[in-house]
């Protein structure tokens, strides 16, 4: 089960939280309850890795480098 990372919008208190990926995240704050927002972040054992070659969406390949073109979900900038 992937671990959460929360921000406080209102009060700044950050805290990790085990959820399911089909969960709702969360978006009230256990201390102040003020606004949460869920951080981005790998944790352990995930590694980005950057593809060379790369182009925007509109040229011959696709912005993700894949062959065909993206349908779900599209191509962003």
């Amino acid at each position: 089960m992937p671990i959460y990372e929360y921000m406080c919008k209102d009060c700044g208190k950050e805290f990790e939280i085990k959820q399911s990926i089909s969960d709702t995240p969360l978006d009230i704050c256990p201390e102040c309850k003020g606004r949460l927002q869920r951080k981005i972040s790998g944790g352990s054992g995930f590694i980005l890795t950057q593809k060379e070659n790369l182009t925007r969406c509109g040229s011959n390949q696709t912005c993700c480098g894949s062959p065909t073109s993206c349908t779900i979900p599209p191509c962003e900038k």
